[in-house]
């Protein structure tokens, strides 16, 4: 075996890491209950320790990430025909549920470490926007206060979609709690909380709270937490919805609450250790951010230099790969919005948005900061647990490895010049 090589027990850390705990949680619920209908039993017990962990005054478990965006939007009343300035770059369902309500995605360039820009939503503010959605990219937050500010200026909604960043702070303030009219959270499995599939949603207005609940729920649950007279004559049907997370699901990350805190530092722990490293690689580097923030690390992004390398990134990524950094990754679907045909001609297949197609036509501007970190970047896990250390000094001495095959060194520039 070649010495370089990542051993094999290092290469992939299965996430969430099973042990009794959650296991005797499943077969605890698998004898209580499996299907829930109103805000008792393990819903109750889980959605505490999210308001815990994550405090703000209402708290909505559902089905998944997706839906936690979807009931997001639907609780802050986003209606057809709303322009709702989201980023360009990110993973589309962060934008997508939009469609559901007939609103307009609307897109705004990311900054250098791929977070949207307050200087290009700006730019994009018309008459027409209803609300700006950001997305904590890879865990690092978004210069909420001055995307705040922008908003309270402009009297639009702030939403944020936190699915990368659970527990990641600005001045200690946990992000999706502070600084906008409601988050969300994806529970997906390879989130730094999981149910398996899953998500949840947190407000401190009740009415979004309430819209919110007789969108995914009805009856036994609509009955105890919906009171708004317009909306309550509505809570045996709800809204023909069914976002429940499953009880099952919730079983799962019961006992992740209780130690999410210790896996959280230990990820920022692994961080630190790779920046450490990347320090001394001449042509990749750790993302900036402000040192107000304190990132959740749902993965560690690199920034490639090709000018310093004699092969392309990806080319790069397939030989770490082909030293055991099997979760060494160039995001896919997670890249610029404008090359999906959603984003561009919805029309074609949701025939409403015809009528928009002069609206949505500043979506053909270019991106060129979403462009140029999306092809510039590759990301590793933030690993996290006893074997932590020693994963991540076997995926540096192998990255190193690359670096002494394929940089380019600056006899090979005088060269290029003779």
């Amino acid at each position: 075996m070649n010495n370089n090589m990542i051993p094999e027990k290092f290469r992939r850390q299965t996430h969430p890491i099973i042990n009794k705990e959650i296991e005797s949680s499943v077969k605890k619920q698998l004898h209580e209950d499996i299907s829930i209908y109103d805000n008792g039993g393990i819903y109750k017990e889980v959605e505490a320790k999210l308001k815990e962990l994550f405090p703000r005054k209402y708290i909505l478990t559902t089905c998944n990430g997706t839906s936690a965006l979807y009931t997001m939007f639907f609780g802050a009343n986003i209606q057809r025909g709303d322009e709702v300035i989201v980023p360009a770059y990110t993973f589309f369902a962060t934008a997508s549920p939009l469609f559901q309500l007939g609103a307009l995605p609307i897109l705004a360039d990311c900054g250098e470490n791929g977070n949207i820009d307050p200087i290009s939503i700006e730019k994009k503010i018309t008459k027409n926007t209803k609300a700006v959605v950001v997305t904590h990219m890879w865990g690092i937050p978004c210069d909420m206060e001055n995307i705040s500010r922008l908003c309270k200026k402009h009297n639009i909604l702030l939403l944020e979609d936190c699915s990368h960043a659970h527990g990641a702070t600005i001045k200690d303030n946990v992000v999706g709690t502070t600084y906008s009219d409601a988050a969300a959270w994806s529970l997906q499995g390879k989130k730094l909380l999981t149910s398996g599939e899953g998500g949840f949603i947190a407000t401190d207005y009740q009415i979004i709270f309430e819209r919110a609940v007789l969108l995914g729920h009805f009856n036994k649950r609509a009955k105890k937490e919906v009171f708004d007279p317009n909306l309550k004559e509505f809570f045996v049907t709800g809204l023909g919805g069914n976002l429940r997370m499953h009880p099952l699901g919730a079983a799962i990350l019961r006992p992740q609450l209780n130690h999410f805190k210790q896996q959280l530092e230990e990820r920022r722990e692994t961080a630190r250790m790779m920046d450490n490293e990347l320090m001394n690689i001449d042509g990749l580097a750790p993302v900036k951010f402000s040192s107000e923030y304190n990132p959740a690390w749902y993965a560690y992004p690199i920034i490639f230099d090709q000018e310093k390398f004699t092969i392309p990134i990806n080319d790069f990524v397939e030989e770490y790969k082909k030293l055991g950094a099997l979760e060494a990754d160039i995001p896919g679907s997670t890249c610029p919005l404008n090359r999906f045909p959603l984003f561009m001609e919805p029309w074609k297949v949701l025939q409403d948005y015809t009528n928009f197609k002069d609206q949505m036509a500043v979506n053909n501007e270019g991106f060129p900061n979403a462009d140029k970190f999306h092809s510039t970047m590759f990301k590793l896990p933030t690993w996290y647990g006893k074997d932590r250390k020693n994963i991540v000094k076997s995926h540096m001495s192998a990255l190193k490895q690359l670096i002494i095959r394929y940089q380019r060194h600056k006899v090979d520039d005088k060269d290029e010049k003779l």
